[in-house]
């Protein structure tokens, strides 16, 4: 089987040279896109909502008489507040975790024999933000919020306790809690971004 010889132009005649054409060909898709509206956001003057299930900031969820069956199973164990985080410190979310090191979990056994949780640190800095601590965990307790704004002037500031966890939580409850839990806030916002989708 011999070569197979391809001819191709060494050089542009007169008009594609005086016209740039190959030129205006390499830039044809810049060109059509300069006409379109951009869907870039100016932020930090803009901001937009993430979706509901966005994997932001953890938080806590509180005893607060939402709580699912398995967490009233057990209630009669553990020692717990009205409006206190309803963690019952067993330890799977940790062991969940690709970077367990990043949990500091503890608790005490009270005299008549019931569970307190005393200590709830997660240090965000070894956080991989997957998810898979909030898939662990039994009672529905621990959760992902949409705060994505995380950046601070210290290290320590990164380490969020039980009772930081709690306010993500309440905050994240009263202002998202009755929303459907779907990938967009609505149609509109989506459309807004991405354009009318259309099914084929």
């Amino acid at each position: 089987m011999g070569i197979k010889k391809i001819n191709r132009k060494a050089y542009l005649n007169l008009v594609e040279t005086v016209l740039f054409l190959d030129f205006i060909k390499g830039l044809s898709v810049t060109i059509r896109n300069m006409i379109k509206k951009p869907i870039t956001t100016q932020y930090p003057k803009e901001k937009l909502t993430p979706p509901k299930r966005f994997r932001g900031a953890h938080g806590h969820f509180v005893w607060d008489g939402t709580e699912p069956d398995s967490l009233k199973a057990i209630e009669k164990f553990m020692s717990y507040e009205k409006g206190k985080s309803r963690c019952v410190a067993c330890y799977m979310c940790q062991t969940a975790c690709p970077m367990p090191s990043l949990f500091r979990i503890e608790a005490v056994q009270l005299p008549d024999g019931r569970k307190k949780v005393v200590r709830f640190d997660m240090n965000l800095l070894n956080c991989l933000f997957c998810g898979l601590c909030v898939d662990a965990c039994p009672v529905g307790c621990l959760t992902m919020t949409d705060i994505f704004e995380l950046a601070n002037y210290s290290r320590r500031d990164e380490v969020l306790n039980m009772e930081r966890l709690e306010i993500h939580g309440k905050d994240f409850t009263a202002r998202r809690g009755e929303e459907p839990d779907r990938i967009w806030p609505d149609d509109k916002e989506r459309e807004r971004l991405w354009g009318k989708i259309e099914w084929s």
